[in-house]
């Protein structure tokens, strides 16, 4: 999924949705989110346990959402991110 997620970042950066300048910030910070989900999907599989799709939207939220507390994006960049997300399908 992670280079899914990579190639439309890049399309929206082509389109002019997405500012080039943002897209190292964005791209790390997609790094970072897929890598913590495919953990919990692990996880999840482990355990026998099948998120919802819902539980799936606010996991990715959560985890935007601690990418702007840290610093590493701003709230305009993290709603480029949430579009980014909802483009590839990743929830609904």
């Amino acid at each position: 999924p992670l280079q899914k997620l990579q190639d439309e970042l890049s399309s929206e950066v082509n389109s002019g949705a997405v500012s080039s300048s943002d897209q190292d910030a964005l791209s790390s910070a997609l790094t970072d989110i897929d890598s913590s989900v495919q953990a919990s999907r692990t996880s999840d599989r482990a355990s026998g346990t099948r998120p919802s799709p819902s539980d799936l939207k606010s996991k990715i939220d959560d985890l935007i959402n601690g990418e702007v507390s840290s610093g590493k994006l701003t709230s305009d960049q993290a709603t480029e991110l949430q579009g980014v997300f909802k483009a590839e399908c990743y929830y609904p």
